[in-house]
């Protein structure tokens, strides 16, 4: 279920939502959307407050959620786990009794990015007590639906080859993909589909050199073709591309060959492999091609030469790093 739906769904407001999502821009839009449709903006200054981890956390929350409204029927306190926060299991029975004794005019939306263990006597107890609801990321086929329909609420759609464009190079990180469509929505705002060329002269010269001509260029690796190989590198590196962006984008994609390889032993289906490994399936089935033109050994060894040019790159060890890459990607596609 989407945000939109389970918001369009409640009829009738319940005294805790736990809402568990992974990613911060589901738990920041649930917010505020949860804001916009049930907390009337005339009584927000007095009755919604915001407690969030730190000091004496626990106390504040109880004392928030026992707190009467001021002029209105209801009083509305949200509270925002992120991903470094967590609670021991002391701090949790705690938590579960704050949820126990909320105050009948109260309303609290607890949102986290820690996912509870179902199996554990925590979840069970809490599903007593509060409407317990997740929100998954979207991936896959579902990434390919939340673009459209991301492109779909400004009145535009967006072609093929952009979609897996915007996938490719921002995979499934919500939040930067959102701020990348919203930049490329307000440059065409009399535009009603967007083509991979709008897309391209709206989002960084360095991303498009990652995911144009890097993959390209990791792609003549991958058929061991030396001469067109070497000279694209020089003609990356002749525009300013940075050795070691270049080198840290090779470890990438040698650590992705490796994963696929390993899984390729049991599998031919690039989605299979992709949840595997929490990749999207279009790179991994780039991967599972590549893949064929090296032995798992033969990547060990690539990968063990890209680690030890980094620590030099690192350390000043090479005063001409440009050579020095030409040397790595040679030695690279001999092996």
């Amino acid at each position: 279920m989407d945000i939109e739906t389970f918001i369009n769904k409640e009829k009738k407001l319940k005294k805790v939502y736990y809402i568990y999502a992974e990613n911060s821009y589901l738990r920041n839009k649930f917010k505020e959307e949860f804001i916009a449709e049930f907390i009337p903006e005339a009584i927000r200054d007095f009755n919604l407050s915001s407690v969030n981890p730190g000091d004496e956390y626990l106390k504040r929350l109880k004392n928030a959620v026992q707190t009467p409204p001021i002029g209105a029927e209801k009083r509305f306190i949200i509270s925002h786990f992120e991903e470094g926060d967590s609670l021991n299991k002391g701090e949790k029975e705690k938590l579960l009794d704050i949820f126990k004794n909320i105050n009948q005019s109260s309303t609290l939306v607890f949102l986290t990015a820690n996912k509870i263990d179902k199996r554990k006597k925590f979840y069970r107890t809490l599903k007593n007590h509060v409407l317990y609801q997740e929100f998954e990321t979207p991936r896959y086929g579902d990434l390919d639906q939340w673009i459209v329909s991301r492109f779909k609420e400004h009145g535009k759609k967006i072609d093929k080859q952009s979609l897996k464009i915007l996938e490719n190079m921002f995979s499934n990180k919500l939040e930067i993909l959102n701020s990348e469509i919203e930049k490329i929505v307000t440059r065409y705002p009399d535009k009603d589909k967007i083509s991979y060329y709008d897309i391209k002269k709206i989002i960084s010269r360095e991303k498009f050199i990652e995911d144009e001509e890097i993959f390209k260029f990791l792609d003549l690796i991958g058929d061991k073709r030396i001469d067109q190989a070497l000279l694209t590198l020089k003609e990356m590196l002749n525009r300013g591309v940075y050795p070691l962006y270049l080198l840290t984008m090779l470890k990438n994609q040698i650590e992705l060959l490796m994963q696929v390889k390993f899984y390729s032993q049991y599998t031919h289906d690039n989605r299979k492999i992709a949840k595997k490994i929490n990749k999207h399936p279009y790179p991994v089935k780039k991967a599972l091609q590549r893949s064929r033109n090296f032995t798992q050994k033969e990547l060990e060894k690539i990968l063990e030469e890209i680690l030890r040019a980094n620590y030099h790159f690192l350390t000043g060890y090479y005063p001409d790093q440009n050579t020095a890459l030409e040397m790595i990607i040679i030695k690279s596609i001999a092996y």
